[in-house]
């Protein structure tokens, strides 16, 4: 599954969003929800569940450091059904902490989205040196992670 590009919305006053039809075509209607990095929220397919779970066995949850940072990572974290119309709710702990309002920007990051506050994302885009050079140097950093496998 490859999501790409971006999108603006704005929250509903129940705080729902619809994501855009492209997205939701290769996601289904079921999400769940978690802290992004960098101050996002970030939304994958229900069906990543087993992915997560994968994740906890091979961290390890029996040292203390690894089981507060699964344990950070679930309490904020949720899983919500798109309803009829395709809109869900993000939950209000998720949006305080992506410091969310009103506007927001939805960018797929190839295996999940990202949902940015419109600030947060323009501040982020503008710390970005967009450059043929600064793209040669991403390239070549996928290029060694591929060759790694």
């Amino acid at each position: 599954m490859l999501l790409l590009g971006n999108y603006q919305h704005t929250l509903d006053d129940k705080n729902r969003i619809r994501l855009p039809a492209k997205f939701r075509e290769k996601l289904g209607n079921e999400y769940i929800l978690m802290p992004g990095t960098d101050g996002c929220i970030s939304l994958y397919s229900a069906d990543a569940e087993e992915l997560f779970i994968k994740a906890v066995t091979e961290l390890g949850e029996f040292s203390a450091y690894n089981a507060e940072t699964i344990r950070s990572l679930s309490e904020m974290a949720a899983t919500v059904e798109a309803d009829s119309q395709g809109r869900f709710m993000l939950p209000s702990e998720l949006l305080e902490l992506a410091h969310i309002d009103k506007d927001v920007r939805i960018i797929g990051v190839m295996n999940r989205v990202e949902i940015w506050s419109e600030e947060r994302y323009i501040i982020r885009r503008k710390k970005k040196e967009e450059t043929p050079e600064a793209y040669n140097q991403l390239y070549m950093k996928l290029d060694e992670a591929l060759h790694k496998q």
